[in-house]
């Protein structure tokens, strides 16, 4: 993994730790919030890659609602990986 990756995996994790257990969040609300928070801004792609890469490794988990919102929260697993 190289330095940005790691940089935008954290950022990914850090954001859905901050977010309410019991709240799923979207990804367009998601990939606003990354926009603003890391720095040079990563493109959509960036982001995307990197999320499919964290939920392979079931450090993040996404749902998709009745009208095809996808929305994301943190695993258990992603909130230890987040303290290391």
């Amino acid at each position: 993994m190289n330095p940005r990756e790691i940089k935008l995996r954290a950022a990914i994790l850090e954001e859905l730790n901050n977010t309410p257990r019991t709240y799923l969040q979207p990804s367009a609300a998601l990939f606003a919030s990354l926009r603003l928070s890391v720095c040079p801004t990563p493109s959509d792609a960036e982001i995307s890659d990197t999320m499919r890469r964290l939920e392979a490794d079931a450090l993040i988990h996404c749902e998709v609602d009745a009208i095809g919102v996808t929305k994301w929260c943190i695993t258990g697993l992603g909130r230890a990986a987040l303290k290391e």
